[in-house]
């Protein structure tokens, strides 16, 4: 199917082949002609899916027979998100006479005064942002036909519901609502039973459902190791990585320390300045600024493309914000891969998403659990490969070097430091003592620490009520050099 055939008119299509978009996915395919129509529209669809052009294109192309003037709103939660909407809809627009202008806080009002006077149809604003606009008296509202709540997820969680109520109480009862979201928590129900009417539902996939195309691995790591193996994962990357943190003066610090690293790396948050926080985003976009580091509310507004990998540095409060951090790789059908820092205080959300994630697919993602895949049976040899991969990785990061494991003797016998950093040793008994043939250190130098260093034994030997596991280890690296020193004596005395 092409765009074409959603009925939709020349001067969109012009601007739809100007985006680079050569067929319509599903969420599209479904509700262009429902708002074509002008019928009420709800519609849940994972993110990436393409909501922006699901209502832009078909409410763009409903807007080229009327007179100039504000027709419509479209409500969004953050900064980015609304200048990243505002500037997909110019460019659906380029073909046409339509205005697309902005309202959010973080600049003077009068910036945005002044864009309002010379051209306004479509007003892409921020709740907060446009009340203030509202109370100046800058809008004439009387003339709403349109209105779309973008993102109403994530606008509850912000607290705006007050607001958006607020703003609803301005504009005309008759109008289009349509409201597009990744999921659909009780509440969002509420304000839709309430203002939005009988609509139309659309939904793509299962509620809360991620990206089927990303593979989800989770990495169990103490606190202090989090930073230490970023750094190595982000060496060994040239694409775009984005790194989730749970607290604004976390996303700068972390930013911080890897910029010290030597890495091209930045961070967006709510303490930075609207105009800072273009400058970061324009430089991820382009591939000046390879690894960003984000809070969940700043990273609504990034749709770039071809996203490698989406790191959860901290891991978030709740299911919904999960999906909504990793819905920001694999997007379009792409593949995508979301890693995970797993400390003690997360396993029990880490079960939660996994049980999640198999029970909404209907084809089970791809899960990995510190490098084993526990992909369901039927996938054997994508499960072989993933396996190989991450033994790869494993091998390149070095864990040796955080004490985890550490080879002796070449055997098999290992000892393990555990995280409060005491060993645990293997109890196995060899077979046997190892002895070398006597014949074999005839025929060598009598080297002290050689001749010293001939078996390890492991003994065990019972002392009052508890067991006592002593290794008696004769060589160079145990035993005094005196003692070394007095054993090589006997035996050249004995020869």
């Amino acid at each position: 199917m092409s765009f074409s055939s959603l009925g939709l008119p020349e001067p969109i299509l012009a601007g739809i082949r100007e985006a680079g978009y050569e067929s319509p996915t599903d969420i599209q395919r479904q509700a262009i002609p429902i708002v074509l129509a002008g019928k009420n529209l709800i519609a849940l669809g994972e993110t990436g899916s393409g909501k922006t052009a699901a209502f832009g294109l078909p409410m763009l192309a409903r807007l080229l027979d009327d007179e100039p003037g504000l027709r419509a709103i479209i409500l969004v939660p953050t900064r980015e998100l609304c200048v990243q909407v505002a500037e997909n809809l110019r460019t659906y627009a380029s073909h046409s006479d339509i205005k697309v202008c902005t309202a959010f806080g973080g600049i003077p009002i009068t910036i945005q005064e002044a864009a309002f006077r010379r051209g306004l149809d479509v007003l892409v604003a921020c709740p907060g942002r446009l009340i203030d606009h509202i109370s100046c008296g800058n809008l004439e509202l009387a003339r709403v036909r349109n209105l779309v709540l973008d993102e109403a997820d994530r606008m509850l969680d912000m607290g705006f519901i007050p607001q958006i109520q607020r703003i609803l109480s301005f504009l005309p009862n008759e109008r289009q609502n349509c409201l597009f979201s990744a999921t659909m928590p009780p509440e969002i129900e509420r304000l839709v039973k309430d203002y939005v009417g009988e609509a139309e539902r659309v939904q793509i996939g299962k509620r809360s459902q991620a990206a089927k195309t990303i593979t989800h691995e989770f990495e169990e790591l103490r606190a202090d190791e989090k930073e230490r193996r970023l750094e190595k994962l982000l060496r060994r990357r040239d694409d775009r990585v984005l790194i989730f943190v749970k607290r604004k003066t976390g996303a700068e610090t972390l930013g911080r320390q890897l910029k010290r690293a030597g890495l091209p790396a930045d961070s967006i948050h709510g303490d930075k300045g609207a105009e800072q926080r273009h400058v970061v985003l324009r430089a991820f976009e382009r591939g000046k600024i390879k690894h960003l580091v984000a809070t969940d509310v700043a990273a609504r507004g990034i749709d770039v493309s071809e996203i490698g990998l989406v790191v959860n540095y901290d891991m978030p409060m709740a299911l919904e914000d999960y999906i909504h951090r990793v819905g920001r790789t694999g997007r379009a059908g792409d593949t995508g891969r979301a890693l995970s820092f797993i400390t003690r205080l997360d396993k029990r959300l880490m079960k939660q998403i996994i049980d999640h994630l198999r029970s909404t697919a209907d084809v089970p993602p791809r899960i990995v659990v510190n490098g084993e895949d526990l992909t369901p049976r039927g996938g054997r040899g994508r499960r072989e490969e993933g396996r190989e991969r991450d033994r790869a990785e494993s091998r390149d990061e070095g864990r040796e070097d955080r004490g985890r494991r550490r080879r002796r003797g070449g055997r098999g016998d290992d000892i393990r430091d555990d995280d409060r950093g005491r060993d645990r040793r293997d109890e196995r008994r060899p077979e046997r003592p190892v002895e070398r043939d006597r014949s074999e250190d005839e025929s060598r130098p009598r080297d002290r620490n050689v001749a010293a260093s001939r078996q390890v034994r492991l003994t065990k030997r019972k002392s009052g009520d508890r067991d006592e596991a002593s290794d008696v280890i004769w060589g160079a690296e145990s035993e005094p050099e005196a003692e070394s020193s007095k054993g090589s004596r006997r035996r050249r005395r004995g020869r």
